[in-house]
């Protein structure tokens, strides 16, 4: 699209950056032919990651324009929260330091300059920044907030909302080696202590002793639930009479295209059985294992109907088949237990994206507008999870892969289509 002038596709820009559509931004980067234009593109761009929650791409786009942005207390802002949120808090300091030297009549320079400080456990150096910003902004909640938090000795997370994590999670991603799903059941019936049983002799799992600094005085044992640890591996089995909320199971059994009858059995379901791993001191791929193995058991149990995992219900006799292969070889990796791969068809071509990948810390990823037939994506997807997870391979932007030295197909990251958060797009 062509724009009168630069002035209103500036305007353009602005608005595209409060509508949170990085994706139109990206798009007409390369039309800003300047340097300014670009420069002021990208702070509308690393603004408007930085209130979804994608701090690395923030950074990512800030850093393309720091030679001009050095000396500008919003750039130096923006850097310093990006940088704050993944608690790299001493690498961010010394940008909020810039950002209210170089403009010190920029507020919100100070609010995280203030934060910051807090970090560093420079408490009345903090509050003394929050005061100059306050100054700034008179009866701004923010700032009053912030003043009265860290006169009353909150924790960093309290002040600023920032966790350590923060850094490893965007947009809502999973932290690998957390896995979650939900056993349907047409009945409110459920032997937990059966399971227990099942697993030791199916699979060999005995619950250990709780980790010393997880001990406490309440215990999980009864027909319904069992909490228990494998090492310092947490695995929830817990029964919830009720059908999951909001018609959630219903609505993702829809995109199982593998299974025809999947929405109207989901349909029937009564009850569910929720099965967590929460990793410790075991890789992502050997908790997806133990929770597969889980799953697995709970599913040849009575009144068992499907279960609602990876963005989808499979169908208990695909689970457990994909399941058993690990008995047959200890290496072998249950990936179409982990991880859904969705297809279909769009007025640009054929579509696949993965369902799953977050669970191994590793991002969605997504081919669209093939001209490859629909099964040919599914197993080229196919092929590139297994690849991922059990090389544990990180692909990047701008990246290429193929599955011979002379295909190199060109990996970019964007806005997801199919699925929430930003994914790798393959193009192929």
């Amino acid at each position: 699209m062509e724009y009168p002038s630069i002035k209103m596709l500036m305007e353009q820009i602005r608005d595209w950056a409060e509508e949170e559509d990085y994706d139109a931004i990206i798009e007409v980067l390369p039309e800003l032919k300047t340097p300014g234009q670009f420069y002021e593109a990208v702070l509308c761009l690393a603004y408007a990651y930085l209130n979804q929650g994608f701090y690395r791409d923030a950074e990512e786009w800030l850093r393309k324009v720091e030679s001009q942005g050095c000396k500008s207390g919003v750039w130096n802002y923006r850097l310093a929260v990006a940088l704050m949120h993944q608690m790299r808090l001493e690498e961010a300091l010394p940008y909020a330091e810039r950002a209210v030297t170089v403009e010190a009549d920029y507020p919100w320079g100070w609010l995280v300059y203030s934060k910051l400080l807090y970090g560093g456990q420079r408490t009345e150096e903090a509050l003394e920044a929050a005061k100059k910003g306050l100054a700034l902004m008179p009866g701004d909640e923010e700032f009053t907030s912030l003043i009265e938090d860290i006169s009353n000795g909150l924790s960093f997370f309290e002040v600023t909302g920032v966790e350590e994590d923060d850094g490893k999670i965007e947009n809502g991603e999973e932290k690998a080696g957390t896995f979650c799903g939900s056993v349907l059941l047409d009945s409110t019936s459920f032997d937990v202590n059966k399971v227990m049983a099942d697993l030791k002799s199916e699979w060999g799992i005995e619950p250990s002793d709780k980790p010393e600094d997880m001990a406490s005085d309440d215990t999980s044992a009864n027909e319904s639930t069992r909490v228990f640890y494998l090492g310092e591996t947490l695995v929830a089995i817990s029964l919830m009479p009720a059908r999951v909320p909001d018609g959630e199971a219903e609505y993702f059994a829809e995109t199982n295209y593998m299974w025809p009858e999947a929405v109207e059995v989901t349909k029937t379901h009564k009850a569910h059985v929720l099965v967590a791993v929460l990793a410790r001191g075991l890789s992502p791929v050997e908790a997806g294992k133990l929770h597969v193995k889980v799953i697995a058991t709970c599913l040849k149990q009575p009144h068992v109907i499907g279960v609602y995992v990876s963005g989808t219900v499979f169908q208990p006799e695909f689970y457990i088949e994909v399941a058993d292969m690990m008995k047959g070889d200890e290496n072998a990796l249950p990936v179409l237990d982990w991880v859904y791969f969705g297809l279909y068809q769009s007025e640009e071509g054929n579509n696949v994206y993965t369902y799953g990948m977050t669970a191994f810390g590793k991002e969605e990823m997504e081919i669209l507008g093939s001209k490859h037939g629909l099964t040919e994506l599914h197993g080229f997807m196919l092929e590139i999870a297994c690849y991922v997870i059990g090389s544990d391979v990180t692909l990047h932007e701008g990246e290429t892969l193929g599955s011979s030295e002379e295909q190199k197909l060109l990996i970019t990251r964007s806005k997801g289509v199919s699925v929430e958060g930003m994914t790798l797009k393959i193009e192929y």
